[in-house]
């Protein structure tokens, strides 16, 4: 009886199982939104939760356990406490200096917190509805109504019982009994929108959202905005013995050395312009920025200096892979580089103005990207230096690159689309036809141009965009977030799924059997698979293109996921708040036996099917004994093989021969094939029983031949010629140890014909 050996990639049970992200090394920084210092204890409240640091903020560990996967707002100390404030989930408190933390929320009836401060031994928080105070650290919480009512409270500040809160409509209030009893303190007041506050002695200072910085000793307020340009919004003040500072949302950071009556800006090396948060000690500032991380100033200013080791909170939102060499570009952080596989990142911006990196695009050894605020920029020298390449580019929120030869479009954030004919030296607007010039993707094949928008749909063009004409026949969702090519197909991912089109765009379907209804970000292929990153929802997996898909997020903590890049080991994943991940394919991509052992027939001629069924490439590897051929050694998708006994057996022994499928995106499995028993040869070409071992190797293996071999080519692994050996004989050594890990081919002439075999150095 005939008996059949199965293999088949188990994606969505052994699998998946086994698949586990890990986060890279990088890249530090991201978004800042409270800073706390006790002595050399520095905590930093993240959109990722909170990091600590114990030298003075030269290197920073995440201290997050107990915390929820929320954003933490604000934090303060008091002794040994550390309480933190998330948006969404409330108050949580640690006793033990921010090793553990556990949930302090009773009776706080609005979870969004702003702020947070100690007052003796009150308590006091700001929510989106109203002031709580605590007089137990954070035990219980009681509304404090008298005079704020349900008001957002975005700042607190104070000097003994006397507290400040800054809310958002409404202005200052004040409390002579540490946030018992509230006042409206607001006289002079022209803007109501406060966002920080800072108390000197018996001045108090007030930053508005548009207005500027306001003072008041008691006697009314004063706008004293000489030097801060109009408008400006002043999200963070700091009183120092270096002077007052102001933080503002895209100017940076001003100074006053005379109690606010005149400022400077101090943004030398500040890197990013959007400050949300600072504070001092007796020698420092710190300030935390919007994406940028935390920077410092030990010279009022004057200089600052980036402090984000190991403060893994960035937000990346493209990434391009050439090998094991990455470029991340990230909200806030500009341009990051790391070259082996996100061991270790480091900034790449000098020359770059804009910190908001929204797309890079590598041709060559060129590199471009475009930025929201400053336009596109090009580096020659791997990303070391960029020029700004803006020349007629008239809106300098470019959202996203595409070229053709020297042909180089942009799309921008409300003023459509440009075009250049010399790689980017000169500009013009190509937006003829185009009805919404919110432009978020833009991808070139066939001589067409496709440019995704945010609520048109997806225009194309057929002559470099001197018209476009609508392309939402049958497109679910008309936010588009990318448009990726695979062969001769398109796919469009928007806040509603993913769309395919296999008629140039004329039409789409959808695509997304169990992503209806999902925010889907990017893709990324790996052979026949589509890796699809969602926002909230994390990565997800399809073997058969598209038709069903899976989760794939094991340990993965962070579930928005703007972009996906595959290189030949590893898929990575830029996320939302917490930088670059990886997880490794042959970890995703198992190929599971069942049974593991193949028993020829007895007394037969041995010919037995052997079904593959797995979407990567594998190849059959290991010592084939001079009795059994297989009749191919290398395949992908469904593929079947077939054994045989070349060579008769007329005993009773059983022989056995040892051998595996190998994939440079799968796990390799270890198979038996066995035969016990007489047998009768099958023919087959004597160049089939060609030996090549061990395989695997460190580099030096024999060649075994029945027939003499004239001659030997072997293939490096990027497909160049690295020897060639001319021959007479039947046995050979060959010694590549000076070589690289990899898959190497070989080609071997033999007198009868050719044959080939693949060698794994490792």
């Amino acid at each position: 009886m005939k008996r059949k050996l199965f293999f088949a990639i188990l994606l969505f049970t052994c699998g998946l199982v086994s698949a586990q992200w890990r986060q890279t090394n990088g890249p530090f920084g991201g978004t800042i939104h409270a800073i706390a210092i006790n002595g050399p204890k520095i905590f930093a409240g993240t959109s990722a939760g909170v990091f600590f640091s114990g030298d003075a903020g030269l290197t920073w560990n995440a201290s997050s356990n107990g915390l929820p996967d929320e954003s933490v707002e604000a934090l303060a100390i008091s002794g040994s406490i550390v309480m933190a404030g998330t948006y969404g989930k409330g108050v949580y408190r640690s006793m033990d200096g921010g090793i553990t933390w556990l949930s302090a929320s009773i009776g706080l009836t609005n979870q969004n917190i702003h702020s947070l401060a100690f007052y003796g031994t009150t308590l006091l928080v700001g929510t989106d509805a109203g002031l709580f105070i605590s007089i137990d650290n954070a035990n219980t919480w009681s509304k404090a109504t008298n005079g704020i009512g349900n008001l957002k409270v975005y700042a607190l500040a104070g000097n003994g019982t006397s507290v400040y809160a800054g809310t958002y409509g409404a202005g200052v209030f004040h409390s002579a009994d540490a946030g018992i009893h509230w006042t409206e303190l607001n006289i002079g007041l022209t803007n109501l929108n406060i966002l920080s506050l800072a108390v000197q002695d018996d001045t108090v200072f007030a930053g508005s959202d548009g207005g500027g910085v306001f003072r008041t000793s008691g006697n009314g307020w004063t706008s004293i905005n000489n030097g801060i340009p109009g408008q400006t919004i002043v999200q963070s003040l700091i009183v120092s013995s270096s002077g007052i500072f102001a933080g503002t949302n895209g100017r940076g950071i001003f100074r006053s050395m005379d109690g606010g009556s005149n400022w400077i800006p101090v943004n030398h090396f500040l890197s990013n312009p959007t400050i949300n948060c600072m504070a001092a000690t007796n020698m420092k500032v710190f300030a935390g920025s919007s994406g940028g991380g935390v920077f410092h100033t030990s010279d009022r200013g004057e200089n600052w200096t980036v402090a984000n080791q190991g403060l893994i909170n960035s937000s990346v939102r493209t990434l391009v892979l050439n090998g094991t060499d990455m470029f991340a570009g990230t909200w806030g952080n500009g341009i990051n580089y790391s070259a082996g596989n996100g061991y270790e990142w480091q900034p790449m911006n000098n020359g770059l103005t804009c910190p908001y990196v929204s797309g890079i695009l590598k041709t060559g050894n060129i590199l471009f990207a475009s930025t929201m605020g400053s336009g596109l920029f090009i580096s020659a020298d791997n990303a070391n230096t960029w020029y700004p390449r803006n020349n007629g580019l008239t809106n300098p929120y470019t959202s996203c690159i595409a070229m053709d030869g020297i042909k180089l479009f942009t799309g921008t954030q409300g003023g459509g689309i440009f075009f250049s004919s010399d790689t980017g030296k000169h500009w013009s607007a190509v937006n003829n036809g185009l009805t919404n010039q919110n432009i978020t993707a833009l991808t070139i094949t066939g001589g067409r141009v496709y440019a995704g928008t945010r609520g048109g749909g997806i225009f194309f063009s057929t002559n470099d965009g001197v018209q476009w004409q609508s392309g939402n026949t049958g497109l679910i969702g008309n936010q588009v977030n990318a448009i990726l090519i695979r062969g001769s197909e398109l796919f469009a991912t928007t806040t509603k799924g993913i769309c395919h089109s296999t008629d140039q765009g004329l039409t789409w379907s959808l695509l997304n059997n169990g992503l209806a209804g999902y925010d889907v970000r990017s893709l990324a292929f790996c052979v026949e698979s589509i890796f699809a990153a969602t926002e909230s929802h994390g990565v997800f997996l399809s073997v058969n293109n598209g038709e069903s898909w899976k989760s794939l997020n094991g340990g993965l903590t962070d579930s928005s996921v703007n972009i996906l890049a595959v290189n030949n080991m590893s898929i990575f994943a830029g996320t939302d708040r917490k930088g670059v991940w990886l997880n490794a394919l042959s970890d995703i991509f198992t190929i599971e036996t069942s049974p593991d052992t193949l028993i020829l027939d007895q007394d037969a001629g041995s010919r037995e099917p052997l079904f593959i069924e797995t979407g990567v490439e594998w190849t059959l590897q290991g010592s084939m004994p001079n009795w059994l051929s297989v009749n191919k050694t290398s395949g992908t998708g469904s593929d079947s093989l077939v054994f045989q006994s070349i060579k008769a057996n007329s005993s009773s022994a059983r022989r056995s021969a040892v051998l595996y499928l190998f994939s440079p995106k799968a796990k390799t499995v270890t198979f038996t094939v066995i035969q016990k028993g007489r047998s009768e040869a099958v023919e087959y070409p004597e160049n089939a029983l060609l030996q090549v071992f061990p395989n695997p190797t460190s580099g030096i293996f024999k060649i075994i031949s029945p027939v003499v071999i004239e001659k030997i080519k072997v293939y490096n692994p990027m497909g160049k010629l690295i020897q060639e050996i001319q021959a007479d004989a039947t046995e050979l050594i060959i010694n590549l140890s000076g070589e690289s890990r990899g898959i190497y081919n070989l080609s071997v002439d033999l007198k009868n014909g050719k044959s080939y075999r693949k060698i794994i150095i490792q």
